[in-house]
């Protein structure tokens, strides 16, 4: 075994990679599909609400409650997985919503990852990432 001096840095850099749970982080792709937004009459649906929720690996309840609160207005899932709330709001309020939810309770503040997991603890949400391990508590909504 070499002594530590004796390490290019490219090896030692290698080897931390390899203690840690791998390359996953700000150089991977993640994309979130857009929100198909249909309003009819005064009611604002999100069609693809299930298959947002299931992308970003969070409940579907916490995503409802998240838009639900950041919009003032109640709402409800369907039996086809669309989220249905009460007022006008167009695709890009949506859009711009979810990305606020994806940066606060999906993407790891640390190393950017997106693979990572949200518990709640009292009236704390606490982030863990599984690529580099951080973990972020903030006040739950």
């Amino acid at each position: 075994m070499k002594n530590i001096h004796e390490y290019k840095y490219e090896e030692l850099l290698e080897r931390a990679f390899t203690k840690l749970a791998g390359r996953r982080g700000s150089e991977e792709v993640f994309e979130v599909p857009k929100a198909s937004v249909l309003v009819i009459g005064n009611k604002t649906i999100i069609q693809n609400f299930r298959v947002i929720a299931q992308s970003l690996n969070r409940d579907e309840e916490l995503l409802k409650r998240y838009f639900m609160k950041e919009l003032n207005v109640p709402g409800s899932t369907n039996e086809a997985g669309q989220l249905e709330l009460r007022g006008k709001f167009n695709a890009a309020a949506i859009n711009q919503l979810l990305e606020r939810f994806i940066q606060k309770y999906v993407k790891c503040s640390t190393c950017g990852s997106f693979h990572t997991k949200l518990t709640k603890k009292g009236k704390v949400f606490i982030l863990k990432c599984d690529a580099c391990g951080a973990e972020t508590s903030f006040q739950a909504f």
